[in-house]
């Protein structure tokens, strides 16, 4: 025998006198009845509601087969919103992941428990991270920044945004960031009803200000560097300025001892033997006066730009030559030997100078390596040229410099001990050769090592041939 189908009740809304309910709606209402009875657990009530229902084709079968159907239903609808709620979470989990922003979960202790990709990229935390939750204090870069987080977290409630600005940060990989921070208190993860309220957590939202800061600072430095610069300018034109009057003033006096010891010397009869002597004192300290108010002179020129220069074609080798000619003499004492070696492949090769200037920075060279040298030494001038530069070295077999030494060489005044040998010299000729040099846009080298020598490479723009048409 066929079972009937089965119906939910249905209410009908109508006008008039109440209508008897129909055999089918009568029908699903007891069925509803006893659904409601087997729901709640109550089968004899169920069964009692089926016996019930004389003329009504109707058993406990169906019952069961409309709860299944219910189940069924219910358990589709728990499945379907899982899956809304798992891709909803997804997303926001994405979202986060994905934020145009660094940002970091911070839990109720300050430490980092979770980060977006701009935030493992920037402050490079994703090795960190794979093992333990990290400090966030270990990304402030100073204490002071230590102590404003943590009274920050301490402070801050529910519903509330706290933030600090201009906090200097430090990557794990100790790079140095600078940023806007935006802390606000978030629901936890998890909630079980069953246990304890879980911690709060905190999500902090950093603004990098790193370039925006970089460049306020190389701003700042730019306008230190010129005002130092400027400060630097006026301190060396009112140098420059003092000494031209002082050397100007020294002079007149100076000309004047030297003078009038001249011609007591050309009288020496009316002079004693004792007497005469001392004039010579008089006017060898007035000479050696005259001599190095002219080198402080020409260093004051030369750093002001003022230095007086005869540009013009210069074979550098017969400068050389002449230069060695004039002081083989000074090297007899010593018995040093003086040679120039003239490179073959260059012959003639001219650099583009002013001649009298070139003869003073080699004559300057040269002298030094004579004054420096030792017994049966030797002195050696390698003439050198390329397709731009013309150049001389200077070597020698002297006592030579320290590393040290060599930091200071080109300090005025600064004779590197060289006082404590008894050689003469002010601690001036190497920085005037140097400031001439770069004033004929050369450059003067220079390399040593203690007991071995030293060589001086002067090096000067090549004077290129101009064919007229």
């Amino acid at each position: 025998m066929h079972e009937q189908p089965i119906h939910y009740p249905q209410i009908r809304a109508g006008t008039g006198a109440s209508r008897a309910p129909s055999p089918l709606a009568h029908q699903n209402l007891l069925l509803s009845r006893a659904l409601d009875a087997v729901q709640t657990g109550d089968l004899e009530a169920a069964q009692e509601l089926i016996d019930a229902s004389a003329g009504v084709p109707l058993t406990l079968g169906h019952v069961f087969r409309l709860y299944q159907s219910e189940l069924e239903t219910q358990a589709q609808q728990l499945r379907d919103s899982q899956l809304r709620t798992e891709q909803t979470l997804d997303w926001f989990a994405n979202l986060f992941r994905t934020l145009p922003v660094a940002a970091l979960l911070v839990d109720q202790q300050g430490r980092i428990i979770d980060a977006n990709v701009m935030a493992l990229d920037e402050l490079h935390l994703a090795d960190a991270l794979r093992t333990l939750p990290v400090p966030l204090r270990r990304l402030m870069a100073s204490t002071e920044g230590e102590l404003r987080l943590a009274a920050l977290l301490s402070r801050l409630s529910p519903g509330c945004t706290e933030g600090l600005d201009d906090i200097a940060l430090r990557t794990l990989k100790g790079e140095a960031r600078w940023a806007d921070l935006r802390i606000t208190q978030v629901p936890p993860r998890q909630v079980d009803i069953d246990t304890e309220p879980a911690s709060p957590l905190y999500m902090c939202v950093l603004n990098d200000r790193t370039a925006r800061v970089e460049a306020l600072r190389a701003r700042e430095a730019a306008a230190a560097a010129m005002y130092q610069r400027d400060l630097a300018q006026s301190a060396s034109l009112a140098k420059t300025q003092l000494l031209s009057r002082v050397s100007h003033e020294l002079r007149t006096p100076l000309n004047a001892v030297i003078g009038f010891s001249h011609l007591l010397l050309l009288d020496p009869d009316k002079l004693g033997s004792k007497s005469a002597g001392q004039v010579r004192h008089i006017s060898d300290a007035g000479q050696h006066l005259l001599h190095l108010v002219d080198e402080v002179l020409e260093i004051n020129r030369s750093e002001a730009g003022q230095l007086t220069l005869d540009l013009q074609p210069v074979a550098l080798s017969s400068v050389a030559e002449q230069v060695l000619a004039l002081l083989q003499p000074s090297g007899l004492p010593l018995r040093l030997a003086l040679q120039l070696t003239e490179n073959p492949a260059n012959p003639g090769v001219q650099c583009w100078a002013d001649p009298r200037r070139v003869r003073e920075v080699l004559t300057n060279l040269v002298t030094n390596a004579v004054k420096y040298n030792r017994p049966d030494g030797w002195v050696r001038l390698q003439m050198g040229a390329d397709a731009n530069q013309v150049w001389v070295e200077v070597c020698d077999s002297g006592i030579g410099m320290s590393e040290q030494q060599l930091a200071h060489l080109f300090e005025p005044f600064n004779r590197l001990g060289a006082e404590r040998l008894k050689v003469a010299g002010h601690g001036l000729g190497l920085s005037i050769a140097r400031a001439t040099t770069h004033a004929m846009k050369g450059s003067l080298r220079v390399s040593s090592s203690v007991g071995t020598g030293s060589c001086f490479t002067l090096v000067l723009p090549r004077c290129l041939a101009v064919t007229v048409a």
